[in-house]
């Protein structure tokens, strides 16, 4: 739907990061101005793995952010 309405964007999030990588949380810092976009970029995030943060060289749980652009080619 979002590219047949010609939307695109840039949507930020904030995520919460397991020391074990995983997404625990997920959130809008920015919208694209399309909640569709937004969804999408949030729900696509939870199938991702990051490497964590750490302190004194063990993995510790910490938020992060991450810019995701819709462009229609």
């Amino acid at each position: 739907m979002s590219k047949r309405m010609d939307e695109e964007g840039t949507v930020v999030l904030r995520f919460l990061v397991s020391a074990e990588g995983k997404v625990l949380q997920a959130e809008v810092n920015k919208s694209s101005g399309y909640k569709r976009l937004d969804d999408a970029a949030r729900n696509g995030l939870s199938a991702c793995t990051f490497e964590p943060a750490t302190v004194d060289g063990k993995p510790q749980q910490a938020w992060a952010l991450i810019p995701y652009t819709w462009r229609i080619d």
